[in-house]
């Protein structure tokens, strides 16, 4: 999916086929009628000028319905990568959250 996110007078042209996945949510294998699963991928996008922009693809499985594309800081990135269970080292020493995730 290609579009234009914009993060206040920063710009970004982000594609999912190019920009790099840090967590792709599983895909059903089959369709089922009545039953529409959805997903949230995140995405890591790095601009000309070495900016990084994190973004969750939310997808659903009906066609009716259309992608979206949400910007997220990089704490709501790592807490959403933590709640999966995994830890990446490209996001800011962050003391205080690593002490949560420590304590349960």
């Amino acid at each position: 999916m290609k579009t234009t996110l914009f993060n206040g007078s920063r710009r970004a042209e982000i594609d999912t086929r190019f920009d790099e996945c840090l967590y792709a949510a599983p895909r059903p294998q089959k369709r089922s009628n009545g039953f529409q699963h959805q997903g949230k991928d995140l995405y890591i996008h790095t601009d000309p000028e070495k900016r990084i922009t994190y973004y969750l693809h939310l997808w659903p499985t009906d066609r009716t319905v259309k992608d979206k594309i949400m910007p997220v800081s990089p704490a709501t990135a790592e807490r959403f990568l933590r709640g999966k269970g995994l830890v990446c080292n490209l996001f800011p020493k962050s003391d205080p959250i690593a002490t949560l995730y420590r304590w349960g």
